[in-house]
């Protein structure tokens, strides 16, 4: 397959996801979307995991010398 012929297969996969389309057969093969990934957001319940990184509230408070 080259890289038209792949381009191609994703726009057809792309436009079958939004078109609410669930399985593709073509000749031997055959495609079964699952689930669509949840989006990214922050629920209220959720928990943020602690890193070593400092936060963008501690970064500004530490860029204005303590000030704050």
């Amino acid at each position: 397959m080259n890289s038209a012929d792949l381009k191609d297969f994703e726009r057809l996969l792309k436009i079958c996801r939004k078109q609410g389309v669930t399985e593709v057969t073509m000749d031997a093969l055959h495609v079964k979307f699952g689930d669509l990934p949840l989006k990214n957001s922050q629920s209220e319940d959720s928990e943020e995991i602690p890193t070593e990184e400092l936060s963008p509230d501690e970064l500004i408070y530490y860029a204005v010398g303590n000030k704050a």
